[in-house]
């Protein structure tokens, strides 16, 4: 018995010692996971209090901003800014919860550092959860540190830089994508060990909603992913309550966004597109192939029946096929094909993985695996990378000023400064803005100036953005057309003149030697400023107001698609003094085809006095139960006091008929908003208070 004994008793301090020594491996490999991450990330950069720059990066400083300095103040994580796009709903079709940490995070640290930490925490953060993934989804060691180095594989691909996920995606602007692909990772660990285990209800709950919060197509992917447990006849019933649940539970947790979100679509302009690749070899880099090979060993290994009954890598390759469905149907259902890519490649690195498992499963030494993979790793993707990692790192870190064109964009900004109540600046789409940190940079003009211009980085959110690409490319150059349904045209100052007078726009910022050329030939320009090579004009047939009385009655026109409607108007010049309504009554003058419009001269002169604000805007009229144009994009949240309704009017504003002298248009609540935060709020409630829920963490 004391032999027996004593045996047990060093086997227990052989366990001991084996698990403190993965514990110290997976530690060591992970410290040297964020080091390497580190080492391209270098906190200097990271921790300088300069504004980020780097292609749709730069633009969303100001969403943090807005988030910081106005919506959180008065109760917000979303509501309507004047900055772009003629106004548009800032956040409510696009992702709250990364600005929200950064304004958060910007009490304690500058907002110009929260910013930069908060955009590489989906980077940072994905080996971590792909190692609690592993461990979840019952991977031993030495497998979950493993994959959690095999993770910067993914991380390091530098065949694109749009799709999402990797450095170069989220340097683009895609962080919120990172973010949410994150925290999907771990979601799939938990809800694996949560079904198993009938636990993790209210944590799964939690996450499916935060990566909601995140990214759409995280949330598309990772509620897909999870049908994986529908696919049984043994556990259907319970796993189909269980999911149930958690759909449930989600959807009421972000009910304050997604309700809205559904109920407004119509007021979004469709981006549907299919990229266009020149090989289908073009969607699988080769930073990928070792890993590509592993997968179909452990699909061939599939052959043995022990191996079929290991469910993880059905669990593992799953995801590979929701990747693939998306990308097939993604145009159908009004998304971006290539956004579903990413999550097929990190799937195959992971599927991988199992194959990897077998085949060290009976090493005695298993536990010097993982050093020497971070070893290889690190080599491999250092001697491996091509430069640009590095370099788009630097761009984007070292922010605006410390760029050396940032005394010609201070000047700029600085002679264009005033507030919202000023008429609106537009600038020629031109690659030479790049010197300044990226080619959109002077989508940041209410950041540095405090005042509205046309474009913006969320061109989906607002159903002006046709309309004002149209006109971008009328003054521009270059031109961007970024939607494939709308057409574009050549450069026609003319007809773009009277279509910056109809946005109210009086400043235009010229680079290119064309553009010059044409606005000293037209007297509806006059040159107010030359900085370097830039050329300032104002627009001298443009009043600057907001509030218009129009020339002529406003014409109902009967049609179901009154956006293309509002387009084909948009681009006729014969036609713009002439308001088309899209309501179907209430009006004394209609038309059904553009050809026969009525023109009903209104001859009356109104004395007019605005004030324009974030959400308010208020002005005095002379002119009673007369047509009055706000030249701010329509949007159902708009309310109206001393008038009876607000209409929708082309090209994408509001119109009223005012009944009193001082008229305030103010953005408040639609039912869908109160219904929204009514769910959210009661379904937090219940969370805090149910002692039935704690049996689910």
């Amino acid at each position: 018995m004391f032999i027996s004994s004593l045996r047990k008793r060093n086997e227990g301090v052989i366990i001991k010692f084996l698990k403190k020594k993965e514990e110290i491996i997976n530690i060591a490999v992970l410290i040297l996971v964020v080091l390497f991450l580190f080492s391209y990330f270098k906190p200097e950069l990271l921790l300088s209090k300069t504004i980020t720059t780097g292609g749709d990066m730069a633009s969303h400083y100001y969403t943090a901003d807005y988030m910081k300095n106005y919506l959180l103040p008065h109760g917000k994580v979303s509501g309507w800014t004047p900055g772009n796009y003629a106004g548009f709903p800032i956040l409510n079709f696009y992702f709250s919860l990364p600005f929200v940490l950064m304004a958060l995070l910007s009490y304690i640290i500058p907002l110009e550092v929260s910013f930069k930490l908060i955009t590489i925490l989906g980077i940072l953060s994905l080996p971590f959860t792909t190692f609690f993934f592993f461990k979840l989804v019952r991977f031993r060691f030495p497998i979950p540190v493993i994959a959690a180095t095999f993770s910067l594989f993914f991380i390091f691909i530098e065949d694109y830089s749009m799709w999402g996920g990797n450095i170069l995606s989220t340097l683009a602007g895609e962080f919120t994508y990172s973010i949410g692909l994150s925290l999907s990772i771990l979601f799939l660990g938990t809800l694996y060990k949560g079904i198993k285990e009938k636990k993790y209800l209210m944590l799964n709950s939690v996450l499916l909603a935060l990566i909601g919060l995140s990214h759409v197509y995280t949330l598309l992917f990772a509620g897909f992913s999870s049908f994986f447990f529908l696919l049984t006849k043994k556990d259907f019933k319970e796993n189909f309550k269980y999911l149930s649940k958690i759909y449930i539970i989600s959807f009421l947790l972000i009910s304050f966004w997604i309700l809205p979100l559904l109920s407004k679509l119509e007021y979004t302009t469709s981006y549907t597109i299919r990229w266009h690749l020149s090989s289908v070899w073009k969607l699988f880099p080769e930073i990928l192939i070792p890993f590509m090979v592993l997968t179909v060993i452990s699909l061939i290994s599939l052959i043995n029946k022990n191996i079929r009954k290991d469910k993880r890598i059905y669990y593992l390759f799953f995801p590979v096929l929701v990747g693939i469905f998306f990308y097939l149907t993604a145009t159908k259902i009004g998304v971006v094909d290539i956004r579903f890519i990413p999550f097929i490649h990190l799937f195959i690195i992971f599927t991988g993985v199992f194959a990897l498992d077998r085949l060290i499963r009976n090493l005695k030494l298993k536990w010097v695996l993982p050093i020497i993979f971070i070893i290889i790793t690190i080599l491999w993707i250092g001697y491996n990378e091509k430069g640009a990692i590095d370099d788009w790192i630097k761009w984007n870190y070292e922010g605006f000023e410390d760029k050396k064109q940032w005394p010609i964009y201070d000047e700029i900004n600085q002679y264009l400064k005033g507030n919202f109540n000023d008429p609106r600046v537009v600038y020629e789409h031109a690659h030479q803005h790049n010197r300044f940190g990226t080619t959109r940079a002077f989508e940041s003009l209410p950041l540095f100036t405090n005042r509205a211009t046309l474009e913006g980085v969320y061109m989906q959110s607002s159903i002006s953005a046709p309309f004002i690409f149209y006109l971008q490319s009328e003054i521009s150059k270059q031109s961007s057309c970024p939607f494939p349904n709308y057409k574009c045209s050549p450069l026609n100052l003319d007809n773009g003149a009277k279509h910056l007078k109809m946005f109210n726009v009086n400043h235009f910022i010229v680079i290119s030697e064309e553009v010059k050329k044409a606005l000293k030939n037209n007297t509806k320009f006059k040159l107010l400023k030359r900085i370097d090579e830039y050329e300032i004009y104002e627009l001298t047939t443009n009043k600057g107001r907001y509030v218009e009385v129009p020339e002529y009655e406003p014409v109902v026109f009967e049609t179901d698609d009154w956006k293309n409607i509002s387009y084909e108007w948009f681009k006729r010049q014969e036609l713009l003094d002439i308001p088309l309504v899209f309501v179907q009554e209430g009006f004394e003058y209609k038309a059904n085809s553009l050809e026969k419009i009525p023109k009903i001269p209104i001859n009356i002169s109104c004395v007019i006095n605005e004030a324009i604000k974030q959400e308010e805007i208020f002005f005095t009229t002379t002119c009673l139960n007369k047509p009055h144009i706000i030249k701010m994009s329509y949007f159902p949240n708009w309310k109206v006091e001393g008038a009876e309704k607000i209409y929708l009017v082309s090209p994408s504003f509001m119109l009223i008929y005012p009944e009193k002298n001082n008229v305030r248009i103010y953005y408040g609540k639609t039912k869908a908003d109160i219904i929204g935060a009514l769910f959210t709020i009661l379904m937090i409630i219940i969370l805090l208070f149910h002692k039935k829920w704690k049996k689910y963490f």
